[in-house]
């Protein structure tokens, strides 16, 4: 029988025990502890909706920025709260002193939203998107490789995952970032799974550019993320929302966005302190076991070999899908039916026509919701 360490944190989140959550990766789920702390922030607007406005909610964003920068190993002022990367994406290719003829590479694993930004961005400008086909299971030597191949004289900026959603890999942000360096562009991370997966050494690394999500990994509510601006652009990329802050400098210009929920990010911090109190190493170790024990019951399922994996570090991963077609709306649907017929929430990704299960491991998952999935694997595509 397989036990997972850490069984007893199940207990911690109130999903809905009928269905088997496989899904984390996307939008998170809220521990009981962290639900109560957003409630509470919540209960504190509506008994003086003006005291919390105008008296506490600055002093208490600025407290709980301060304590989201100390768990990413920066200084209060180093970071600003925002709703989530897919913002904080907009903000920086809204801001971005885009000019004609301009290029920005993506690679072709990046997230669709986000290229879309850049291309908001960038395109009116008269700049043009270039896109690097990476293979999926590239080395990163070769990744660096093919990256440094795009750049032109036209190059202004790269913009790289960390980890990839459709195909839950990393990049080598330290060796892209130096490339960068090196050509002279902007060098942009969209790092939405790396809070709470790694103790990224944000300084060392120097982007110009880094957001991620506290919603994912972090378990805190959703509409809680984080945007680095290097110092260099924190005068010129700026808030796409104005208020009263708008003559404040950076951060602080983002912690004004007129009457919004706060909750999230203020109750961001408890969830920082909820997996400290296990070992954030012990937790994402937990989240790997997991992962991997329902990866190989898929995989053995579908036939797939180890030869087709790039083994990670990571809470994340996918198992290709050889008899599946249908495109998006054949994803969706299967996604459909292994919801309302068996239970389970899965996400089906494409990436390069091919099509994968990409499978969550988080506490509160039991081999019983992988073994589930399997079974559904048997039924429906063997």
């Amino acid at each position: 029988m397989t036990t997972f360490d850490l069984v007893e944190a199940k207990s911690e989140w109130s999903l809905d025990p009928e269905v088997h959550h496989l899904n984390h990766g996307s939008y998170g789920a809220l521990p009981r502890v962290v639900y109560a702390e957003q409630k509470k922030w919540q209960e504190e607007v509506h008994k003086n909706p003006v005291g919390f406005y105008a008296r506490l909610s600055r002093p208490a964003v600025a407290d709980a920025r301060a304590k989201i920068a100390k768990f990413l190993g920066q200084e209060a002022d180093q970071i600003a709260l925002v709703r989530n990367t897919t913002e904080a994406a907009t903000t920086t290719m809204r801001g971005f002193p885009f000019k004609s003829g301009d290029e920005v590479i993506v690679l072709d694993h990046e997230y669709g939203a986000i290229t879309y930004a850049v291309k908001r961005g960038l395109e009116p400008a008269g700049g043009k998107v270039v896109e690097v086909v990476v293979p999926r299971l590239a080395v990163d030597e070769d990744v660096v490789k093919l990256v440094e191949s795009a750049i032109t004289g036209k190059t202004v900026m790269l913009v790289v995952d960390h980890v990839t959603s459709a195909t839950a890999r990393t990049f080598p942000i330290f060796e892209l970032s130096a490339l960068c360096k090196k050509h002279g562009i902007a060098f942009t991370v969209d790092a939405s799974h790396a809070p709470g997966n790694f103790d990224t050494d944000l300084d060392a690394l120097d982007a110009d550019f880094w957001f991620g999500n506290l919603h994912k990994w972090v378990s805190a509510p959703q509409g809680a993320g984080v945007f680095r601006i290097a110092p260099r652009w924190q005068g010129k990329v700026q808030s796409l929302v104005v208020s009263w802050n708008e003559f404040e400098p950076y951060p602080l210009q983002f912690d004004m966005l007129g009457t919004v929920d706060l909750s999230a990010w203020l109750a961001a911090p408890r969830a920082i302190e909820f997996y400290e109190a296990f070992g954030w190493e012990r937790v994402r170790k937990a989240h790997q076991q997991r992962m991997r024990f329902g990866r190989d019951l898929v995989m053995a399922e579908l036939g797939v070999g180890t030869d087709e994996l790039r083994e990670e570090n990571l809470p994340m991963g996918v198992v290709p899908i050889h008899n599946m077609q249908g495109g998006v709306e054949g994803c969706a649907a299967l996604g459909r039916k292994l919801s309302s017929e068996y239970k389970i929430e899965v996400p089906i990704t494409i990436f390069s026509d091919k099509y994968f299960f990409r499978i969550s491991g988080h506490l509160y998952n039991t081999p019983a919701d992988y073994e589930a999935l399997a079974m559904a694997v048997r039924k429906e595509l063997k």
